[in-house]
């Protein structure tokens, strides 16, 4: 996701971009998904999730640490932001998604992680789950209603 924002001291003639209210920002490893759990519930809570679409939300930030952790040890990043009635999640991880098959290819997803992505798919407005040579991101919104 690559969003451009102007700040106060762009010129009167360009519109400014809605601003990103940063709430919550963290490293963690697999042993600290409760804390992330907890800073999810905490971050939607001040958002104005409603009880329901916060424990979906709260939910689908655990699962999209999970999937980000999926192929062993690593150290993630959480970050939770708000923009216009939409809350994010952005999850990233320097360990790999899909590791390598027995011939090279990508390995295909297993059970867990495929239900993974269904649940997140399921969840959120959006998702995105990207991987690459420097790890794996996982990005969630959430429109607050």
């Amino acid at each position: 996701m690559n969003t451009q924002m102007r700040g106060s001291d762009a010129s009167s003639e360009h519109p400014l971009a809605p601003v990103a209210r940063s709430l919550a920002e963290q490293a963690f490893r697999q042993r600290d998904i409760p804390a992330v759990r907890r800073a999810a519930a905490t971050f939607a809570a001040h958002a104005g999730l409603g009880a329901a679409q916060l424990s979906d939300f709260v939910q689908a930030v655990s699962e999209a640490a999970g999937c980000a952790m999926a192929q062993g040890p690593c150290t993630a990043r959480l970050r939770l932001w708000m923009m216009g009635s939409r809350a994010f999640c952005e999850i990233t991880a320097d360990g790999m998604l899909e590791a390598a098959g027995p011939r090279g290819g990508p390995r295909p997803a297993g059970e867990a992680e495929a239900l993974r992505r269904w649940l997140l798919r399921r969840l959120c407005d959006h998702v995105s789950i990207r991987t690459g040579p420097h790890g794996v991101t996982v990005i969630l919104s959430m429109t607050v209603a």
